[in-house]
């Protein structure tokens, strides 16, 4: 049984036969992986393209402010695109801005870019990964209790694995699936019933657990009834005004008994 304790301090009693974490927001800080990785993609684009250019800090700059990073405060915008849209949509994004600025390329360029920068933080992820509170409590104990537990991100599978395996809590989870493995990232239902199709699991005996709306989005469109929005990532408590779910603080909200 678990139980959650609400942001306006109801408690709800769930029994559900797996949980669907989403990984950037509600298992890591967002803010701090993201921030860095974008980074590291757009001097790496300047060293490639621009680095003669007489305008190359402000190009770095419109890179880090379109991948999603607010100039003003250092964190992850809650309109993104990072952390909601797919890689492929921010590299075709990126694309956009290098030929803007004369340099005409391809998306793979762009893409390999992208794969460079995995391969260098992949030798050594542990400084990406801020792990939020409450996470390692909340799947010890359901692992005690037999509930199982899937990471579903709109980040690719073998980044999301990595990331898991560097906290070493890849074990705990029956499934790890990123954007990657379905036709349709979230809000689509599309990994959700993944997860349902790959465990025999029906996704009305999920629950599903994440920081922004389109988290909520893919469990209802997948009929889940039980979604949790955790605020410790981009999203604010009146972002979930229309949707059917549980807004809690943080996973320390949530005890298994």
């Amino acid at each position: 049984m678990l139980i959650i304790k609400k942001k306006n301090k109801e408690i709800i009693r769930a029994k559900p036969e797996i949980v669907l974490f989403d990984k950037d927001g509600t298992l890591i800080d967002i803010h701090h992986y993201w921030a860095s990785m974008l980074r590291m993609r757009s001097k790496k684009i300047i060293d490639q393209w621009f680095s003669n250019h007489g305008d190359k800090v402000n190009i770095e700059t419109r890179l880090i402010d379109a991948m999603g990073i607010d100039l003003l405060t250092g964190k992850i915008k809650t309109i993104g695109p990072v952390g909601i849209k797919s890689r492929k949509f921010i590299a075709n994004l990126v694309t956009d801005i290098v030929r803007l600025n004369g340099v005409q390329i391809h998306n793979n360029e762009t893409e390999e870019i992208f794969l460079e920068i995995d391969r260098i933080t992949s030798k050594d992820m542990a400084p990406l990964l801020k792990p939020l509170p409450g996470i390692f409590t909340l799947i010890n104990q359901l692992e005690k209790k037999g509930v199982l537990m899937s990471v579903v991100s709109n980040d690719i599978t073998s980044r999301t694995r990595l990331a898991m395996k560097t906290l070493k809590i890849d074990h705990f989870f029956s499934e790890i699936i990123g954007g990657d493995d379905v036709k349709n990232n979230k809000p689509c239902p599309d990994l959700a019933i993944n997860v349902s199709k790959k465990t025999g699991i029906n996704t009305n005996k999920m629950m599903v657990i994440g920081d922004n709306p389109v988290d909520i989005q893919m469990g209802l469109s997948a009929g889940v009834n039980l979604n949790v929005a955790v605020l410790t990532g981009l999203s604010d408590i009146k972002s979930f005004d229309n949707l059917n779910c549980i807004v809690i603080n943080n996973l320390k909200c949530i005890e298994v008994e």
